[in-house]
């Protein structure tokens, strides 16, 4: 009976796919992966109020079918009114007024609408009850996260805010009382700086009259870590820099050699540097890179991200080539993991500010431990606190330079926190995703302290820790990674830098 349905099973799949490869779920993958396929971050992306004219090109060239120049034209207005914003909400010292011109919510609700019905399908057809569960649960995550870009596009803070925390979890007080010890550790450095020592003063009275805090906040694990400031990057090491067209060529090579068809690596001016796995691209910010940040980016957005999207497209899962639920956390942990297992390979500090900081700003925002702080509120803290780091490094040619790159770092930060939220003037509410990197790391320190084969297990896509078990009923096991071997070579920044001279020969 059980060999009867095996091949009634393979023969409706011959059928009805053109895949040569048999797949559990062949019934839903391109039906979800289609779903799945959209720029959230292009609907996301903030715009401060139009001036007429601004508003006359908008509205002929988003009118029209957009290529990717009108794109980049409608990514240029989203940008300057931006920024025209800010600079007036700061002058004025107010919540900048933001708003999401580019949301297609008949898009959004279409892809809602489509995401229960397959729900509804997979509960009645779908016969193993793994894949049924995995489906469901994740097909739930994404319906929350389409509620949150249309509740930006209604102005429902509640809404907005209910649905935020159901996909990211707001910080817990450990993961806070983490962070908040490590912005002592760095007040504590300025401190014994006598050029520092007056902005560290400004911090502690910034943290005691708003934020409710005394130096009394401590945490276990700060003990583990290194209490210097990132001394890996210093002024006497001069960043070398590359322009983006050559990081694109390298990774582009990278990805083509390691046998990873289908993939793309594109320039966007109007975003950061990320991965969207349902769209299969590799999208670079168009900006002249670091080749620090260009090795970040092969172990983090492309080895990470990139090769287990790969990985799970060409496992007997098509679901692990996009995400079963709650994957982020695991993605974002194992990468930064890699990270500094490869910097203490090359003999590179690792960095551990990127991991906490996000769960500083969004607990702050939120308000774990602390009263919850506004858009302005949260800004002026952060430039306080990146102009003490960056002072304390030392890596500006002066406190001038130094102050306007934390001002933009900070704008930065507050964009991404609060990225989505219809109504800045209501404290209380962020984008919580950016808890995700420091909770990542710590699960998967865990998980290799329990078992150091978690890591091998992970190799088979997208997949979040707790449903490894589930992938091993499965029988879905590791798959290889070539692309480690370039990771682990020696001579990988001149490998980089030979990129910027291939093309300045080919001009």
């Amino acid at each position: 009976m059980f060999a009867e349905n095996a091949l009634e099973e393979i023969e409706q799949w011959r059928r009805q796919t053109t895949s040569s490869q048999y797949q559990l779920d062949w019934r839903w993958i391109e039906r979800y992966r289609e779903l799945d396929a959209f720029d959230a971050y292009w609907w996301w992306a903030q715009a401060g109020p139009f001036t007429e004219e601004e508003q006359q090109q908008w509205d002929q060239l988003f009118t029209q079918n957009r290529n990717e120049a009108a794109k980049e034209q409608l990514g240029a207005i989203l940008a300057q009114s931006r920024e025209r914003e800010l600079a007036n909400a700061l002058a004025e010292q107010r919540q900048p007024r933001l708003h999401y011109p580019t949301i297609d919510i008949e898009q959004v609700r279409s892809r809602i609408a489509a995401l229960h019905q397959l729900d509804a399908e997979m509960s009645q057809k779908e016969p193993n009850a793994i894949v049924r569960r995995l489906y469901h649960e994740t097909i739930e995550e994404e319906v929350y996260f389409l509620r949150m870009i249309e509740a930006t596009y209604e102005g429902n803070n509640e809404q907005f805010w209910q649905f935020s925390r159901c996909v990211y979890p707001e910080p817990t007080r450990e993961e806070m009382s983490y962070a908040l010890s490590r912005v002592w550790q760095v007040i504590q450095q300025g401190l014994q700086d006598a050029e520092t020592a007056e902005l560290s003063r400004r911090l502690i009275q910034f943290m005691h009259e708003r934020l409710h805090l005394s130096q009394d906040l401590s945490s276990d694990r700060a003990e583990t870590q290194e209490t210097s400031l990132d001394s890996s990057t210093s002024s006497s090491k001069v960043q070398k820099m590359v322009t983006v067209q050559a990081a694109k060529r390298f990774l582009e090579t990278v990805i083509q050699q390691s046998g990873y068809g289908g993939w793309q690596v594109v320039v966007d001016k109007a975003s950061t540097t990320r991965v969207e796995a349902g769209l299969r691209r590799l999208i670079l910010a168009d900006s002249p890179m670091s080749v620090e940040q260009i090795r970040y980016y092969l172990i983090h957005e492309l080895g990470s991200h990139v090769v287990r999207a790969i990985a799970g497209e060409r496992s007997p899962l098509g679901l692990l080539g996009i995400g079963t639920k709650n994957y982020a956390p695991t993605e974002e942990g194992l990468a930064i993991y890699h990270e500094r297992q490869i910097a203490t390979l090359h003999g590179h500090a690792s960095h551990d500010w990127g991991t906490w900081v996000g769960t500083l700003s969004t607990g702050l925002a939120s308000g774990v431990i602390t009263p919850s702080q506004t858009f302005l509120s949260l800004f002026t803290f952060l430039e306080l606190l990146f102009l003490l780091r960056r002072l304390l490094k030392r890596g500006d040619r002066d406190r001038q330079t130094a102050q306007k790159q934390a001002q933009q770092a900070a704008l930065a930060n507050c964009l991404r926190t609060y990225r989505g939220v219809p109504n800045l003037e209501q404290a209380g509410v962020c984008l919580t995703k950016d808890t995700i990197y420091l909770r990542g790391l710590w699960a998967i320190e865990h998980a290799v302290a329990q078992n150091a084969t978690v890591l091998d297990q992970l190799t088979v896509g997208k997949v979040a820790l707790e449903y490894l078990a589930d992938l091993q009923e499965l029988g879905i096991v590791a798959s290889p990674q070539p692309w480690l071997r370039l990771v682990h070579d020696p001579d990988l920044d001149s490998y980089i830098l030979s990129f910027e001279v291939s093309e300045e020969h080919s001009e």
